[in-house]
């Protein structure tokens, strides 16, 4: 495409070069310019892209989308726009999403999305369709994994994916759709059949500021959606059903406490699963899971009117779900022979965590521990929350690091004590995640329910600016394992 006809589609300040140059591509990386792809000088949360102009034109680059012009360079066009990364969406959907045949569910909400898009996967699968996904665990095409910076990616990212997923064959895709994606215009121009809910409770305040903030970027996304699923339990998915009701707006509701299209009744929870009944209009369907947890049965819920809602079969659905194990990473039970049970999750919110604990309270016999951290630069009011759920329902607290970027690690787990210490002082400090884990499996007590909480399958620590590769599943067997070989040889 010529940038003449780029700037029909966009609304631009200013253009000032040469128009009859030529871009199919759109990049935010002056690292991966050349001279047919537009760099896009966006502004980041560190970093200011305008800083890096002068290296995408030594890369070849010849077209630039900014905000400001910093310093003229001669041979560099440029696009001058209110904002990069809104043109930067436009520019690349024209570019790239033309005549692609992609059906997109989009999930939203503070808890829950993971699961649902896996769930998702499951029954499109069950029913004999491809399906892939994009979300915090990265993107997966068929059987091909993709690790992703963020859970929504940018729109460049994002709309290189689904080119992809369509030359699979692949015809659904179940997004995660973060707030920042929707304030950050990330899955701006995006089209989705269908739209889900599931809740809202106090996290990324550092970015949104207010709960209002936050909720008003969730509720953008519903706007691009023909359909919406809400949790209407959930006091802002009761309020986000109303306004886009108002709205005049297709909307279906799932709940547990009042009347709703999909209606959950009879819930019954132990450690072996949930079992409860779901009413679809006049007919009732029991449902039989592998997975304990109320929030369980609300995420399986979820799934389910999404597939009715997209047309298939309820049987099909519930058969599809009650087949499965559950989500890797989510309320996942480690292999063991000690006579304890150790539990992944990726709980990283009061709530979430609350949840969580919630489920574990119906089952535990022994002592319930929990191992979790606090991120760095991030939400720093909602650590000491993070420690009261864990001191009002633990035994025991082992508090480690998670993803402490440029703050003191023992600052953060010090923060986190103030909340715990509201019910006890029975916690630990190690920061040492690996060191943390090691020490819960070599001291644990018989029928102990061991939490590890906040990683799951996250493979990195974020130390400063650097990932550090880190896998939560595999220490946790290494932990196991040696205290298994531990007492077969009597030790």
């Amino acid at each position: 495409m010529v940038v003449r006809e780029i700037l029909k589609i966009i609304d631009y300040l200013e253009f000032s070069g040469d128009s009859s140059l030529v871009a199919d591509n759109i990049t935010y990386d002056s690292r991966k310019t050349d001279s047919n792809t537009i760099f896009s000088a966006i502004k980041g949360f560190k970093k200011d892209g305008h800083q890096f102009i002068n290296s995408a034109f030594e890369n070849g680059c010849r077209v630039v989308l900014c905000e400001s012009i910093p310093d003229r360079i001669e041979g560099m066009s440029y696009i001058v726009v209110q904002n990069s990364r809104s043109a930067m969406a436009d520019i690349s959907y024209a570019l790239n999403m033309k005549g692609l045949d992609m059906d997109l569910v989009g999930v939203t909400g503070t808890n829950g999305k993971t699961s649902i898009t896996y769930l998702l996967k499951s029954i499109y699968e069950f029913s004999g369709l491809s399906a892939g996904i994009i979300g915090t665990m990265g993107a997966l095409l068929g059987d091909k994994k993709i690790s992703l910076d963020n859970t929504t990616p940018e729109a460049p990212d994002l709309h290189n994916i689904l080119k992809a997923m369509a030359t699979e064959g692949i015809k659904h895709c179940f997004m995660e759709v973060s707030s920042h994606s929707t304030a950050l215009f990330r899955v701006k121009n995006l089209k989705f059949s269908l739209g889900i809910f599931t809740n809202l409770t106090e996290d990324h305040l550092i970015f949104h500021e207010t709960m209002e903030n936050y909720y008003q970027a969730k509720k953008k996304f519903f706007y691009q959606c023909e359909k919406s699923i809400i949790n209407i339990d959930d006091p802002y998915g009761k309020r986000l059903f109303g306004e886009l009701t108002h709205d005049g707006k297709s909307v279906v509701s799932y709940s547990a406490e009042e009347k709703a299209d999909y209606l959950i009744d009879n819930i019954e929870i132990d450690r072996t699963g949930s079992r409860f009944n779901l009413q679809i209009g006049q007919k009732k369907y029991y449902v039989n899971l592998r997975t304990p947890g109320k929030f369980n049965v609300y995420n399986y819920t979820a799934a389910i009117a999404t597939g009715v809602e997209a047309g298939l079969n309820a049987e099909y659905c519930i058969k599809a779900l009650e087949a499965i194990k559950g989500v890797e990473g989510r309320f996942e039970f480690v292999d063991t022979t000690l006579d304890c049970t150790v539990i992944l999750d990726f709980a990283h919110t009061p709530d979430g965590l609350e949840k969580v604990m919630e489920t574990i309270n119906q089952f535990a016999t022994g002592r319930k521990v929990v191992l979790f951290g606090a991120q760095g630069e991030r939400d720093i009011a909602r650590r000491a929350l993070m420690g009261e759920v864990a001191g009002k329902f633990c035994d025991f607290v082992m508090i480690t690091s998670d993803n402490p970027v440029y703050e003191d690690p023992m600052k953060i787990c010090l923060e986190i004590t103030k909340g715990i210490e509201k019910y006890h002082d029975n916690y630990k400090i190690i920061l040492d995640r690996e060191e943390a884990i090691d020490y819960l499996i070599e001291n644990y007590q018989h029928d102990d329910i061991i939490l590890l909480a906040g990683k799951s399958t996250e493979p990195y620590q974020m130390i400063e600016d650097r990932k550090v590769p880190y896998d939560e599943k595999r220490i946790a067997l290494s932990a196991i394992r040696k205290k298994e070989q531990k007492q077969w040889s009597g030790k």
